[in-house]
């Protein structure tokens, strides 16, 4: 009989402190989500069309904002270049595979550019850009101008260059309360049993 009694007091323990210990977990913090990445919009492909015969720029013109690069890949069998006219940038060789992008362009306007290798076989292409310039071309302009406002006046611990320190975090009270209600009960329940096995061996005795 006694056996019996430690068996569901200890099964009666750990019914207990199971939910409260489940309770008493911190809910993870969810991970910050990450911005998706951004696909390259101003590519162009370096190839050959008709079996190889013909060697073109696909697209051959693009449009782009100011602040923007252009990337070329070539995508062909056979060697390519993409070179400015004007000298400003050249991937030199691109073999099949390569990839090269340009600096990005700060001032709006038509730049073309050319395969050295095919440009006497029509390969060239265009880059439009639009919008306004960027870069040291832009620094006088309004915007960019320093504000007049004052600074604001440090006051306390800041003045001296001391930071203040934070204050300090409580503990949140779930984490405890659910293990010291659990505790409390498993007392009282082991309290009752105890008490009920005293009584039955006194009534054994007297019997």
């Amino acid at each position: 009989m006694f056996r019996k009694l430690m068996l569901g007091m200890y099964l009666a323990s750990m019914v207990l402190l199971f939910p409260s210990t489940a309770l008493a977990k911190a809910t993870p913090a969810q991970s910050p989500r990450r911005a998706p990445s951004q696909a390259s919009a101003n590519t162009v492909q370096a190839t050959e069309t008709g079996g190889g015969a013909n060697f073109v720029f696909d697209p051959d013109t693009v449009t782009i904002k100011t602040g923007d690069k252009v990337t070329f890949k070539n995508t062909g069998k056979v060697p390519h270049t993409a070179t400015a006219d004007d000298g400003s940038w050249d991937s030199k060789n691109l073999n099949a595979g390569d990839s090269f992008s340009t600096p990005p362009f700060t001032q709006p306007g038509t730049f073309t550019y050319k395969c050295t290798y095919h440009a006497s076989l029509g390969m060239t292409g265009k880059i439009v850009v639009t919008g306004a310039a960027t870069g040291p071309a832009a620094a006088g302009s309004p915007s960019a101008s320093a504000s007049g406002s004052p600074s604001p006046t440090l006051t306390g611990a800041a003045q001296f260059g001391i930071s203040p320190s934070p204050a300090p975090t409580a503990p949140p009270s779930q984490k405890y309360f659910p293990k010291i209600a659990g505790a409390i009960v498993v007392l009282a329940l082991l309290g009752i049993v105890l008490g009920y096995v005293k009584t039955a061996r006194k009534l054994a005795d007297k019997s």
